[in-house]
């Protein structure tokens, strides 16, 4: 079966939770972020929500980054502010190319509420792949546009070539099980299979590993394919060896690094100067890491350099990894823009 990973974002108040619950079956609840699951049209869909008070976007980038697609909830009833613009920077550094505009609080809104969050959203949509999504007028008390909304989700297209790639987990959490550790995250690439063997990353968490038993949603499977969110029991290492941000991976399919060379489109926005000894933020998958960069070069708005991190991480040319100096305050744009490592 095909599985979607959806991420769900939006402003403090925009009804996001409250739309994920009324499309869930079942729900998984970690300390910053909620999962919720439902079954529509074929497809297994996971939705991630994101809390709308957020401080650090650290954290949206994240989930961003190991999307398919997203849920961009706005609400009818409040105006465009500053973190609306750093969420649609972040969509459009993430390159996530799908997903839906929900217009939200419609059923508390006037006609001209909603046109206007529509017609203002709408300039700041221009170039990023935002403007391509449906934008949908959401009435929470209508069982129909849950129907819909659903419907609507489950036709968002699977990326087929994701399947055949080396496998790759991404772990956010672990506990203790008879013996056992279990990992729990999201297949995000490949197949992953009963007695697969996997490499642990990135250093210092190094070691091999193989996998004696995989569930999904509670029930024990023989396999996974790519956009799954799985737990994986694993013998002889503890949960304290898997915390957010370890990943498992296919051997020799990924680099492991603390240094190298980065360039990145930094986003027009951005306009804080970047130099030697700059330190920014880099997001790959759930790792969050700082790195100090040297060695700058700037060609217009394309940033060259070298860079040393605090910690290791690991990466493939298929991730995302975006920039961010979270340290600015938070009423200006902390969306540096996405890098590529060599």
């Amino acid at each position: 079966m095909e599985s979607l990973i959806i991420s769900v974002i939006g402003p403090y108040k925009s009804g996001k939770s409250t739309l994920v619950s009324k499309l869930q079956q079942k729900k998984g609840t970690e300390e910053d972020v909620s999962f919720f699951f439902f079954k529509y049209g074929g497809k297994d869909i996971t939705l991630i929500d994101t809390p709308g008070d957020l401080d650090n976007p650290t954290l949206i980038a994240s989930v961003l980054s190991v999307s398919d697609a997203v849920l961009f909830c706005l609400p009818a009833d409040a105006g465009v502010n500053a973190q609306v613009g750093e969420m649609i920077v972040l969509v459009d550094s993430a390159k996530i190319k799908q997903g839906l505009v929900c217009i939200t609080k419609t059923d508390i809104s006037t006609a001209q509420d909603i046109q206007r969050i529509k017609s203002s959203t709408a300039v700041l949509f221009k170039g990023t792949p935002l403007e391509k999504f449906d934008v949908i007028d959401i009435d929470i008390n209508s069982e129909q546009t849950i129907a819909d909304m659903r419907a609507k989700i489950s036709r968002l297209d699977y990326d087929q070539s994701k399947s055949s790639r080396p496998f790759k987990f991404l772990v956010d959490n672990a506990f203790e099980t008879k013996g056992m550790s279990v990992a729990v995250g999201f297949l995000t690439a490949g197949e992953l299979s009963i007695h697969a063997t996997g490499i642990i990353c990135p250093a210092p968490f190094t070691r091999e590993m193989s996998v004696n038993s995989i569930q999904i949603n509670q029930e024990e499977v023989q396999s996974a394919n790519a956009g799954s969110r799985l737990g994986i029991a694993i013998k002889g290492v503890w949960p304290w060896d898997l915390p957010r941000g370890v990943e498992i991976r296919q051997p020799d399919s990924f680099k492991d690094v603390k240094s190298g060379h980065i360039e990145a489109d930094v986003s027009q926005l951005y306009k804080q100067p970047i130099m030697d000894g700059s330190k920014l933020n880099l997001v790959c998958n759930w790792q969050v890491r700082t790195i100090t960069l040297k060695n700058v070069k700037m060609e217009g708005k394309h940033l060259f350099a070298d860079f040393e991190s605090d910690n290791n991480f690991c990466f493939d040319g298929d991730d995302r990894i975006i920039l961010l100096n979270k340290d600015l305050p938070i009423r200006m744009l902390r969306v540096v823009g996405r890098a590529v490592i060599s």
